[in-house]
């Protein structure tokens, strides 16, 4: 995780832009580690990075969704947040993971998917 915001900071220096599209490209980077705890650091980046391939727009307009949740916590001082919007951007989240899991099947041995060459796949 720390080298994930050390990226994504990296990358925020060159430009606000390029950080946005990295945050979102890391983005399922805790989701991995948290399934595969002892998968290695650059086998995360490189399926997170292939997971968010094409998904990363959508996932922009999905959090965009979440705006008036965040307006709303803000005008109760974060109540609204902390018992209702949090929660379910979390949960979101999650099935977003679950969503491009199973759309791009990083995990597949199959020749033919583009999936990148992971070190130390998953215990199955």
């Amino acid at each position: 995780m720390f080298f994930r915001d050390l990226h994504t900071f990296l990358w925020s220096l060159l430009f606000i832009i390029p950080g946005i599209v990295k945050a979102y490209e890391y983005r399922m980077i805790p989701y991995l580690l948290a399934e595969y705890p002892d998968m290695p650091k650059d086998d995360a980046f490189a399926i997170s990075k292939y997971m968010m391939s094409g998904n990363k727009w959508k996932t922009f307009v999905l959090d965009l969704s979440f705006i008036l949740w965040f307006l709303g916590s803000l005008v109760t001082c974060g109540l609204l947040g902390l018992f209702y919007g949090n929660p379910y951007y979390a949960q979101t989240g999650a099935v977003l993971y679950d969503v491009l899991k199973a759309e791009k099947q990083p995990f597949s041995r199959r020749p033919e998917t583009a999936a990148p060459q992971i070190s130390a796949g998953p215990q199955e």
